[in-house]
Formats: structure tokens, sequence, C-alpha cells
């Protein structure tokens, strides 16, 4: 009889043991994470000209809120380049931004540009924001065009 009660208290144990091991082992990962992606854009003109440029990063808070920076310059564009953000497939344009001259000089940008950055919230779901840079192109022939360059960043807790 003691032999068949050790066996069983044997097995409950290496079967609580196990239990505990696989608890400890197996990491525990967040649903979402909230990470900063890299904004890197910048519209070109005639000879691969840059006309202007955004350099910053974009944060997704949750499902309805997102936190961005970044920089805005002017390179050669012949009008103040304009930043603009927009949310959901560009349904709303939630904020515009045109400069002439900025005062911050960072490396990305021949002459000093503008930071801007803010916390956002929409009273909805956020599904993308899209970020868009554009500067205006002047051929010297009397030719002037808008050119302008986005992308389109998924908020991941959606």
């Amino acid at each position: 009889m003691l032999p068949d009660i050790l066996r069983r208290r044997t097995t409950r144990l290496r079967t609580v043991v196990l239990t505990l091991v696989a608890a400890v082992t197996v990491p525990v990962v967040p649903a979402h994470s909230a990470a900063q992606v890299p904004i890197f854009l910048e519209v070109r003109g005639d000879n691969s000209r840059k006309l202007a440029g955004i350099y910053g990063w974009i944060e997704f808070n949750d499902s309805t809120t997102y936190t961005y920076q970044f920089y805005l310059c002017r390179e050669s564009s012949y009008s103040a380049a304009g930043g603009y953000v927009l949310i959901n497939d560009r349904a709303t344009l939630r904020a515009s931004y045109s400069l002439n001259w900025g005062d911050t000089t960072i490396p990305e940008c021949l002459y000093p540009a503008q930071l801007y950055g803010t916390t956002d919230s929409v009273g909805g779901t956020v599904r993308n924001v899209t970020v868009e840079v554009e500067g205006v192109n002047f051929n010297g022939q009397n030719q002037a065009t808008w050119k302008r360059k986005s992308f389109t960043y998924d908020n991941p807790f959606n």
C-alpha cells in the first residue's frame, strides 16, 4: 500500500513541477505594444532636387489616439513647404502646416526646419494616419507645379 501512495504523490508532484516550469518559461507577450515608427518623407522636383521634407516619428497609443512629432523643412520649393496629417484614408484633415523657413537646424535639411507635434484624440477609431509633404516645383519656364509625397501608417490596435 505504501508504494501505491508514493507513486500517486510522485506523479502529482511531477505534474505540479512541470506546470510551474511551463508557466515560468512561457513569455508573456502583450496583445499590442506602442512603438515609434519613423517618418522620412521627401518630395523632389526637377533634377531630383529636394523641394521639402518631413522627418520624425509617429506612435499609436491605442485605437483612438496617436502621437507624432516631426520637422518640416523647405529646401528648394518655389513657395512655402506644406505638411499634412490626415486620418482614416484621408477622410479628415487633422492639421496642416506651411512654412517658409523654420528655426531649428537638422542634418536632413539645408535650411532650418520647424518642429511640429501633438497627441491627437479624434473621438473615434483611428484606422490609419497619413502624413504628406508638398512643395512647389518651378521649372524656370513660368511653370509651377505642386509635388506631393505621402505615406500611410496603419494603427496596430485595430
